[in-house]
C-alpha cells in the first residue's frame, strides 16, 4: 500500500485516466500540482531443476536469466 498523506483535502481540478501505453491516472489539483500513478507489471521466470524420491523434493540445480 501507498499512502499519500499529504494529498487529504486537496480540490480536483481535473482528472485523467489514460489505458494506452500502461494504465495511468493523473489527478490535477486547483493549487498547480499533478498527482500521477501507473500501473507497472514485471514479469520473471524462476527455473530449477529437482529431483523427487518420494518424499520432499530436493533442489538440483537453479537457473539464473542471463544478462
Amino acid at each position: 500500500m501507498i499512502e499519500c498523506t499529504d494529498l487529504e483535502n486537496k480540490v480536483i481540478r481535473k482528472l485523467k485516466i489514460f489505458q494506452d501505453p500502461a494504465p495511468e491516472v493523473h489527478i490535477e489539483f486547483t493549487d498547480g500540482t499533478i498527482f500521477s500513478a501507473s500501473l507497472n507489471v514485471n514479469v520473471s521466470i524462476d527455473a530449477k531443476r529437482i529431483r523427487d524420491e518420494g518424499g520432499e523434493p530436493v533442489v538440483v540445480a537453479e537457473y539464473i536469466p542471463a544478462p
